[in-house]
């Protein structure tokens, strides 16, 4: 997943791995955290796959700067995880995002079927919620808890709304828009 992320950011242009765990700690939000012995290793992968290259730049009285650079198989990688269909896991929004951030470097075509495929996603969540909310209601339970897990149903189904409803108007935008 964090692949898409570093790939994409190098679409923009060379940069350092300081710099990439910034920019992924702004993307993640504030309450994941992502520690340089998350992001390295992965650099360290990447490089080997062939997907990014390093150099390093010394500066003048500075410290040694590992710059990672986008190689053509990146590319080919970038375009593949842009275009590969989402999972339906707890990552899913993430990786929705991911791919929502860095759709200017894709066609239409990839934007309209990533929107498409996370409004399916959400559709299936709402469905979920609503299954779930027949069975509470139905089953033998404490009453207080019962009323209780209803509500946090009923805050999902209230968030999946809101968010079906907002990727439904992009598509259409996106529809109309013109490239």
């Amino acid at each position: 997943m964090y692949d898409l992320f570093v790939l994409g950011e190098l679409m923009i242009g060379d940069t350092h791995g300081y710099q990439l765990q910034e920019r992924l700690k702004r993307a993640v939000g504030p309450v994941r955290q992502i520690s340089s012995g998350t992001l390295y290793p992965l650099l360290s992968r990447l490089v080997e796959r062939g997907w990014i290259s390093l150099r390093l730049e010394e500066p003048k009285g500075g410290r040694v700067r590992k710059i990672y650079k986008l190689t053509e198989a990146g590319k080919e990688r970038f375009f593949e995880l842009m275009v590969s269909p989402l999972d339906y896991t707890a990552e899913t929004e993430l990786m929705f995002h991911f791919k929502m951030s860095n759709f200017p470097f894709v066609t239409k075509e990839v934007r309209l079927a990533s929107l498409e495929q996370y409004l399916n996603y959400l559709q299936h969540n709402l469905k979920y919620v609503d299954s779930e909310t027949r069975m509470i209601s139905s089953k033998k339970m404490d009453e207080r808890k019962r009323a209780q897990v209803l509500r946090m149903l009923d805050h999902r189904k209230h968030v999946g709304l809101a968010d079906a409803e907002w990727v439904a108007k992009e598509l259409e935008r996106m529809k109309t828009a013109k490239e």
